[in-house]
């Protein structure tokens, strides 16, 4: 049975899936809208492994410790309808805050550690309290048998990992990599907030980022981070960090191994932007 469908709160979504679908793979793929390529490429990857995709749509306010980036968050609803209407076997779930947040919320917070505290935990206070709170609430209300992350919020994917694990809930979750696009800028809604020229800046971050791998052993680590922002710094980018740390506890490293990563965030004009890649 081929089926794209969209519901507004979970109550009717649980009923169909009990109903209608019951005893089949789910796999949760959740946006926060203003779909590109990036987010469908999770959604392909789900519907080829699963019998069912569930695509939220929730813009989730607890995880914007800025009220003004919160009020700038593309919202594309129409246009991501239409994108998603090709595949066959997607249910779309576009939840309000008060279904997300019941009054009944069955989350109990988590003790995130040194993830809420390093990197993004650090510059976006309170944001990864929002994250798992939201992926905790889609995961009890939605039942998936996978869910998919992108891997271009890295740390948030380890966020994710803790939370579930903590809170024993029974899923396997998917990090799927980067996509980008030709030039190798990575995919992200808050790029429609770009102008042309911003587009063509904002390639240095990739840039840095292939530098820092390329010459991860021709230079110590001091030596090869202080290069980096060197040549960073000469775009019209503010950057806010550059780090390279374990790729698991998100700890800083003295050398790089076979678990690390780099991670860089930065201000295009007053989009805030972020990447990372993996030194292995």
């Amino acid at each position: 049975m081929d089926t794209f469908r969209t519901f507004y709160d979970f109550s009717e979504l649980k009923a169909y899936l009990k109903n209608e679908r019951a005893g089949q793979s789910i796999g949760l793929v959740p946006t926060m809208g203003a779909l590109h390529e990036g987010h469908l490429s999770l959604v392909k990857k789900a519907h080829n492994e699963n019998d069912l995709v569930v695509v939220t749509i929730f813009v989730n306010p607890k995880q914007f410790n800025d009220p003004t980036d919160l009020k700038k968050y593309p919202r594309t609803i129409e246009k991501d309808l239409g994108l998603l209407s090709k595949f066959k076997n997607v249910l779309i779930c576009i939840p309000n805050e008060d279904a997300v947040y019941p009054k009944n919320d069955p989350y109990q917070p988590v003790d995130l550690g040194r993830l809420n505290e390093v990197l993004e935990g650090k510059y976006r206070p309170g944001h990864f309290d929002g994250v798992a709170h939201v992926v905790h609430n889609f995961f009890r209300f939605i039942e998936p048998t996978r869910a998919y992350f992108g891997l271009k919020d890295y740390q948030q994917f380890a966020v994710i990992k803790k939370m579930t694990a903590q809170s024993g809930l029974q899923l396997e979750l998917i990090g799927c990599e980067t996509t980008r696009n030709k030039r190798g800028l990575a995919l992200s809604s808050r790029n429609q907030n770009l102008s042309n020229k911003e587009l063509e800046d904002a390639l240095v971050i990739i840039d840095t980022l292939t530098f820092i791998k390329e010459n991860r052993r021709k230079y110590n680590l001091d030596e090869l981070k202080e290069n980096a922002i060197t040549r960073f710094k000469k775009s019209s980018l503010l950057l806010e960090y550059l780090e390279v740390v374990d790729s698991e506890s998100f700890e800083k490293v003295n050398n790089i191994g076979t678990q690390t990563v780099c991670c860089v965030a930065a201000y295009c004009g007053e989009v805030r932007l972020i990447d990372n890649i993996l030194l292995e």
